[in-house]
């Protein structure tokens, strides 16, 4: 191969490896379901991404709220699993009562 071609071959390899998860999904068969003032969130029966128990959702929105809330009690009442995504290095849930260490924001959620 010509040195032309690897070099800007490797730099494109190393930024790729550098670049942190923009998001990531997650299975999740909730435990618990819980609504507060500022967030509701559900706790997965097992930990993901080692160690991240709980995903959240602010209630700025409530329509999304809402209906957020009803997939995740239904899936609860019924055994369900839901497919989460999230982006595993944002702490930003930390504004609304959710721990950087075992909690992130929800960006989606389905229930399968």
């Amino acid at each position: 191969m010509k040195m032309t071609r690897l070099v800007p071959a490797l730099a494109v390899g190393l930024f790729l490896t550098s670049v942190p998860a923009l998001a990531d999904s997650a299975s999740c068969t909730p435990a618990n379901v819980a609504v507060y003032s500022n967030r509701i969130h559900v706790k997965c029966a097992a930990s993901v991404a080692g160690g991240i128990w709980y995903f959240a959702l602010s209630t700025s929105d409530t329509a999304h709220v809402n209906r957020t809330l009803t997939l995740l009690t239904t899936a609860l009442a019924g055994g369900r699993t839901l497919s989460i995504d999230y982006n595993p290095s944002s702490t930003a849930g930390t504004g609304i009562g959710c721990l950087s260490t075992d909690c992130r924001l929800i960006n989606w959620v389905a229930m399968w």
